[in-house]
């Protein structure tokens, strides 16, 4: 490797002193095209992935060497609702979503249709979810103070065994349902 020609002094040590000659400003420009192909010359092969195992949430790249990353812990989506349980209906067919319902998960097994009201208010992030068990279907009727926003073309209620609808609360007064609710035959 040849020595590079400087007019100065510094951290490359001393200078010349004085105006480079073209020969000396070509040998530097040589002398660094050099090293640079030299560079170019001896990159190194890439070692590439040859696979990648999920186990559960865990994942592990492994290189063609055998050598490999991880296990790294993969991200999951928070399961919503995740509290389940066995929707016990009064008496009178109508079931008043409380506070106790915040991340609930209800499957309701009766035969007879049940009527949902939803709160005027909740706390944000609110939301509960109810799956169609048996024949009985789940309704979320609008009121004076509550509505429920459905899908166009369809009713707030569910559609029929194995249906979950998921009731979030927007804002005060305001339900949005998301799930598989009832086709509006009659439209």
């Amino acid at each position: 490797m040849a020595a590079l020609t400087f007019r100065t002094d510094g951290p490359w040590g001393a200078g010349k002193g004085s105006r480079l000659l073209s020969t000396e400003g070509d040998g530097n420009i040589w002398e660094l095209a050099q090293r640079i192909a030299a560079i170019i010359a001896d990159i190194p092969a890439p070692l590439n992935i040859s696979n990648i195992e999920v186990d559960g949430t865990q994942m592990t790249i492994w290189l063609e060497d055998g050598s490999f990353f991880g296990p790294f812990t993969l991200p999951q989506a928070n399961f919503r609702p995740s509290v389940p349980g066995v929707l016990d209906v009064p008496t009178d067919g109508v079931y008043v979503v409380g506070s106790s319902d915040f991340n609930r998960y209800w499957r309701y097994d009766g035969s007879d249709d049940v009527t949902i009201i939803l709160p005027v208010t909740a706390s944000a992030g609110f939301e509960v979810a109810f799956r169609q068990v048996g024949n009985g279907a789940l309704i979320f009727p609008d009121s004076t103070d509550v509505i429920v926003n459905g899908l166009e073309g369809f009713l707030n209620r569910t559609g029929g065994r194995g249906s979950v609808v998921w009731a979030k609360f927007v804002e005060d007064g305001v339900w949005d349902l998301i799930g598989r609710p009832a086709e509006d035959v009659t439209a």
